[in-house]
Formats: structure tokens, C-alpha cells, sequence
């Protein structure tokens, strides 16, 4: 029923009666009233069904499930995360996103993000809550249908650890083929016991969930994006203290920077995505000497470095058919230097064989554009000397990984 028509007419005509002694009024009170009464009848239509809270908000989520073959072990079957995510229209400028991951057949949980947007411009909002960092092209964007291997690459895992939030507020918006977003939030820690910088994923164990944690430092990320043909460009920055209240022997910040260079675009049948990442930590010296004193190995790195490219195609475009189903091959190459330079004064027995390359090819079959059977096949080149009767994935050595997975978005 249209509450508007029937209830308009009568209820201005009262007004007009009301607000015109002598039909001689103030149009400006008239106005007022009249606002009023429009606002009134949108409460009213909006709890009566069809557009309330309820009508505004959707459920969204993915998910993935995994089935690896390590060279030297057994296979391994795991539902690794259940996506629940959640967004509403609390108002028409009021955003709310969220969502909370299950992983590995629910002994994990995690809240993956969960913020408020006030939409104010398309060139100038806010953002506030836990946010997903904007560093490289896939920690933001990261449904297991939007890339093609069954795991996540390693550039993204052991470099960019994705998924990464943090706490804290920002500003984001685009003008033309600009985009950009621009947070301060809190920093990821190298000392505070759970949270620690390590040579064989840098700072992926430096964040933790928001619960009950002590903040250390804010630090300053952003990310700049252009449009290209089919795809974007995009630069990242990171930015913070990573030593937090720590410091025995004596003060310092552990000034860690990161910056990330990508381009992903598509031309015709072909798809490619390439990207760069290098970090540095200050004070390696300094927080691997106080290593006795907190929950780390005095094994922190100083810097790192990654390469990922990547070519793939889809076949049915490529050939010229006309159906929703891809088929779509591809060969990746990666360099992950996680530990690319050794933190100064390392009182560990670690070496390089943290750093390997990667290279991966694999196929991803996809009947509709939010689900996708994949398979990998990945061989990891281990950096440093081969000793007699080295294993396979030890220094100098090469090992072979058959990955699966069924991947899904809702």
C-alpha cells in the first residue's frame, strides 16, 4: 500500500489550514512542516517492510577446502576457512562491513574485519574499525575464486600476510582512475611475546586479533591505485615502530617500512599479474641482543624482498567459445626472501634456507565465475649449500607439492 498518497493529501491540506491565518504564511515554516511530515511517512513506509534495516542488509562469505601432497609426507585433507561475512545500510551514508572466519573445520576462529564506512563524496569518505590493510592487490580482495592456484602465493602468505588487519581509522575514495585508501592504525610487533618478526615469514607472526591487545605503536599505511586496460596498477606503504614499549638495554623504535608495486591486467585472453615487494626493520642489532628477554628467537631479519609474475589464459575466450564455463592454465614464478638479509648480531644457528623460488603451474576450472576446482603443482628451490643426505625443502634442496581445492564465494 502506498502510505505516501493516501496519507499526503489530507494531512497537507490540514497543515495549509493551520499554517496560513488569513491564507497570508511564512513559506519557510511551510517548508518546515511539510519536511517533517515527509520524514514521518519514511519512518512509517520503512518499518512497515520493504526497505527497513532488515531489507538493507545482505550475507555474503567464501570458502575453501584443501587437499595437499608434500613431497616426503602424507596427504592432508583441510577445510581450511568458512567465510560469514556481513554487509548493511544502517543509513544511505552509514556502511557497516564484517566478517568472521572459521578455519580449519572451526578449531580457528578469526575476525577477519569489521568497520564502519561514512560516505561522504565519491573522492573523500572515512573508514574506522578493523580494517584490512591495503598492501599489494590481494589482501584486501582475497575470495579463493579471485586467484588461480589452490593456495594463496606465497608473496601474499609469507611477504603480505594475508589476510592482515589492523585496528584503526583512515580516509578512502577516487577521483577519475585514481583510487586510494590511507589508514593509521596500530603496528605490528617484533617483541611482545605471541607477536614476533621471523626469517621464515617476516612479519606474518607480528600480528595477532584485536582482543584485549597491547597497542605498542600506530603506524601509516596507504595504497594508490591507477585503472589500466583491463586491470590496475597499484603502490603500497607501510609504515611503523615495531618494538613497541619494548627495549632492555635500551630505547628504540624497530623503524620496519614496506612498499609493494603491482600490475594485474587482462587483454583478451590472457591474464597477467606481476608484482614487488621490499621491507627493511631498524634496530636488528638491538632487538636481537634483547631476544633473552622476550619470546623470540634473536632471529629477526633485517630485510626482505619477493617477485611474483604470473601469465595464464583462458581457454574458452582464447578458442572462441561462447559458454560461462573457463578454463584457465597457468605458470607463476616467485622469489620469497623472507630473511633476504640477516638481522645484525643474529644469535641464532639460521641461514638462508628460509629464501627459495617458487615455481608453480596448475589449471583452474571455473562452471561459474564464485566457484573453482583447481590443482597445483609447485616445486620450491631452497637457497644455500646442499650437505650429504640433505632432505627434500632443506638448504639447497628442491621439493615438490601437489595442492587441490575446492574454492567458493557466496
Amino acid at each position: 500500500m502506498n502510505y505516501r498518497k493516501l496519507i499526503t493529501a489530507p494531512i497537507t491540506m490540514i497543515m495549509l489550514f493551520f499554517a496560513v491565518p488569513g491564507f497570508a504564511t511564512d513559506v519557510n515554516e511551510l517548508e518546515r512542516r511539510l519536511n517533517i511530515v515527509s520524514e514521518e511517512l519514511d519512518r512509517l513506509q520503512n518499518s512497515s517492510g520493504g526497505s527497513g534495516i532488515a531489507h538493507r542488509t545482505s550475507v555474503h562469505g567464501y570458502g575453501e577446502t584443501h587437499f595437499n601432497m608434500p613431497e616426503g609426507a602424507g596427504a592432508k585433507l583441510d577445510q581450511h576457512r568458512f567465510v560469514i561475512g556481513i554487509h548493511s545500510e544502517i543509513t544511505n551514508w552509514i556502511h557497516l562491513n564484517a566478517e568472521i572466519d572459521f578455519e580449519h573445520a572451526v578449531t580457528e576462529n578469526e575476525f577477519e574485519l569489521g568497520y564502519l564506512d561514512f560516505l561522504v563524496s565519491d573522492a573523500l569518505n572515512f573508514r574506522t574499525g578493523i580494517v584490512l590493510m591495503p598492501m599489494g592487490n590481494l589482501n584486501e580482495f582475497h575470495e579463493p575464486n579471485l586467484y588461480f592456484s589452490a593456495e594463496r602465493p606465497d608473496f601474499h602468505s609469507k611477504l603480505i600476510p594475508s589476510s592482515w588487519q589492523q585496528a584503526g581509522a583512515g580516509i578512502f575514495g577516487a577521483k577519475g582512475d585514481i583510487s586510494y585508501r590511507f589508514y593509521i592504525t596500530n603496528a605490528v610487533l617484533a617483541l611482545d611475546g605471541s607477536r614476533k618478526f621471523r626469517p621464515d615469514d617476516f612479519i606474518r607472526k607480528g600480528r595477532t586479533q584485536p582482543s584485549n591487545i597491547e597497542i605498542g605503536s600506530l603506524a601509516i599505511s596507504g595504497r594508490l591505485e591507477k585503472k589500466a586496460p583491463g586491470g590496475q596498477a597499484g603502490f603500497s606503504l607501510y609504515y611503523g615502530n615495531a618494538a613497541g614499549d619494548a627495549g632492555h638495554a635500551s630505547d628504540y623504535s624497530a623503524a620496519t617500512t614496506i612498499v609493494v608495486a603491482d600490475y594485474k591486467t587482462r587483454r583478451g585472453a590472457w591474464d597477467y599479474d606481476f608484482g614487488v615487494m621490499k621491507g627493511w626493520v631498524e634496530d636488528t642489532d638491538k632487538m636481537n641482543a634483547d631476544c633473552g628477554f622476550y619470546a623470540c628467537a634473536g632471529d629477526i631479519p633485517q630485510s626482505a624482498f619477493g617477485l611474483l609474475a604470473q601469465v595464464a589464459v583462458h581457454v574458452p575466450q582464447l578458442l572462441e567459445k561462447n559458454t560461462v564455463h573457463d578454463f584457465i592454465p597457468f605458470i607463476r614464478y616467485q622469489k620469497i626472501r623472507p630473511n633476504d638479509e640477516q638481522g645484525e648480531k643474529n644469535t641464532s644457528a639460521s641461514n638462508h634456507k628460509r629464501n627459495f623460488d617458487v615455481l608453480s603451474v596448475g589449471l583452474s576450472y571455473m562452471p561459474h565465475p564464485q566457484v573453482a576446482l583447481k590443482a597445483t603443482w609447485n616445486t620450491n628451490y631452497y637457497a644455500g649449500e646442499e650437505v650429504a643426505g640433505a632432505v627434500a625443502g632443506t638448504a639447497g634442496t628442491s621439493k615438490n607439492q601437489f595442492d587441490m581445492a575446492i574454492a567458493y564465494q557466496y
